[in-house]
């Protein structure tokens, strides 16, 4: 453990659950054997191997700094009994929130946080300053930069994508509205969520994050991510249904850095990290100088939470806010629920709540107005702007893949009645 780690650790244990200090890291004899075992095809299948990866990204990719800027974000610690002892439901049983996140193999860690008030936080699996991939959660990034640039008028999103990136005219892109492409209703023909997507290097899935360095190239995989994206056709037309891909979220960031001409992630930089009063930098995965903007951010579990806490009214209002009320209205109410109904709505729920409707990138939308965005192997963005509140968790599957099932438990922590 490094001096700066054992500092931080003793400002936090006197206020914490005390998680933090059963947590060692890991011994240089494991870290030796993570090096030895990992590949392009295991080290996302779960397990220690994933974990040491996800809390040590740039140690096997490339990355770009998101430099912090300013004064950080004060986040006082309220820690309350009554919050770390709410009973949950889970793949556990009936349990108390202190001995799922303490119990289970697949949470790293998680904080929940009213107004600027943290009223749980847990490390069991991970170092405080720890800089953990997102996974999918780094999609809400690329929406809200378009929603930045959609405020200062830069951008029209029920434009054509072609309007903006003439190179996709003649592709299966063209004709596709911005705004089905934030939504996840492109009709693009790359669905994710497919028999054999990570696996077989025949799907066009594959050879998208194979584009991007996360899968093993083939000779049939392009020179870059842009260039496959340019070759796909269309599989039915736009706006009509939800279907998740991360080959969206990549066209909007390309989108981004069309329009400004910047990096993305000097975009997140500016727009975004240098206002959200960030305590540590933050990267993000880069492979050839493109960044994997679908799945590449990393940062410590408290800057998650100060980027979750911009969507409440607190950081709506404040100075160096980029979260519009128009932005906020859209990702309330203004999403369209016939993509969720279209994809089988009874199937789409949180804690078997069925979703309203998904916009912007954010996964689930609830008719209450929370939304949530998730990410691979257990990660999670939770807001519930009526109650004031952000839950933020990282996690890692176990070895057999399962994800933990912070997700549901977020939605069964605001409806507790605990933050009313």
């Amino acid at each position: 453990m490094n001096y700066y780690r054992l500092i931080l650790l003793l400002l936090i244990l006197p206020y914490s659950n005390l998680f933090a200090q059963t947590y060692d890291g890991f011994s240089n004899e494991e870290i030796q054997s993570v090096f030895k075992q990992w590949n392009l095809d295991n080290w996302d299948d779960g397990g220690e191997i994933s974990r040491y990866i996800y809390l040590n990204m740039p140690e096997f990719w490339t990355h770009s700094i998101i430099s912090r800027e300013g004064n950080i974000k004060s986040l006082n610690e309220d820690y309350r009994k009554e919050v770390e002892e709410f009973i949950v439901s889970s793949e556990l049983g009936e349990i108390t929130l202190h001995d799922y996140v303490k119990t289970s193999e697949k949470v790293d860690g998680m904080l929940i946080l009213q107004g600027d008030q943290i009223v749980y936080e847990a490390y069991p699996r991970m170092f405080p300053d720890d800089r953990h991939l997102y996974w999918s959660v780094s999609k809400v990034f690329a929406s809200t930069l378009i929603a930045i640039l959609e405020d200062r008028k830069q951008l029209d999103v029920t434009k054509p994508i072609e309007h903006y990136l003439p190179e996709l005219k003649g592709s299966g892109w063209e004709n596709v509205p911005v705004i089905d492409i934030l939504d996840m209703a492109s009709g693009i023909d790359c669905r994710e969520w497919v028999d054999g997507a990570f696996e077989n290097p025949e799907t066009c899935y594959y050879q998208f994050e194979a584009a991007l360095g996360f899968l093993k190239r083939t000779e049939k995989t392009a020179d870059n991510a842009f260039e496959h994206i340019k070759t796909l056709s269309s599989a039915k037309t736009s706006g009509k249904i939800f279907e998740y891909s991360s080959v969206n979220t990549f066209v909007l960031s390309c989108l981004v850095e069309r329009i400004t001409g910047l990096s993305y992630a000097e975009n997140i930089e500016r727009e975004i990290w240098r206002k959200i009063g960030a305590e540590s930098d933050a990267f993000i995965t880069q492979t050839n100088g493109t960044s994997i903007s679908h799945a590449g951010i990393n940062s410590t579990l408290r800057d998650l939470a100060r980027f979750g806490y911009m969507f409440l009214t607190d950081g709506r209002s404040g100075d160096n806010t980029f979260v519009s009320n128009e932005y906020f209205d859209k990702i309330q109410k203004q999403g369209r629920p016939h993509l969720v109904t279209a994809y089988g709505s009874e199937n789409y729920t949180l804690d078997k709540e069925v979703v309203h409707h998904n916009t912007y990138q954010w996964d689930k939308i609830m008719k209450d107005g929370d939304f949530y965005k998730g990410g691979f192997s257990g990660q999670g963005l939770y807001i519930s702007p009526s109650l004031n509140l952000v839950i933020a968790f990282f996690g890692t599957a176990d070895d057999n893949g399962v994800s933990n099932e912070l997700s549901h438990i977020s939605r069964q922590i605001s409806k507790s009645g605990l933050f009313d």
